[in-house]
């Protein structure tokens, strides 16, 4: 089971590649340094970010949010961390009626 201080430095990688300062493989490189006990290592040269206070979600899931993408929406190069749950979430739009929809990525 992975520490409070592990979750955390997961947590801060996981805003890093939301913010493009990371690919996924470098998040996956780091990730399994920060699993692996190595965590001053795994945040090597990656710059502070501001605080940010997470807001509590009051009811289930968000609007336009997905468990996957349907096969017909196109992915987009946007990323977010969702301010709720903080997972990185993904932006699809749908080409039918350009709606979209965001899918934990």
């Amino acid at each position: 089971m992975p520490s409070p201080e592990q979750e955390h430095v997961a947590a801060v990688l996981g805003r890093h590649y939301a913010a493009d300062r990371l690919d996924a493989a470098e998040l996956d490189r780091r990730l399994d340094l920060t699993f692996g006990g190595a965590l001053n290592e795994a945040l090597e040269g990656l710059p502070p970010l501001a605080a940010t206070e997470p807001r509590r979600r009051r009811w289930g899931r968000r609007h336009g949010e997905a468990d996957v993408a349907d096969p017909s929406w196109l992915p987009t190069k946007e990323r977010f961390i969702d301010p709720g749950t903080q997972r990185v979430m993904r932006v699809w739009v749908d080409p039918a009626d350009h709606a979209r929809h965001y899918v934990q990525d």
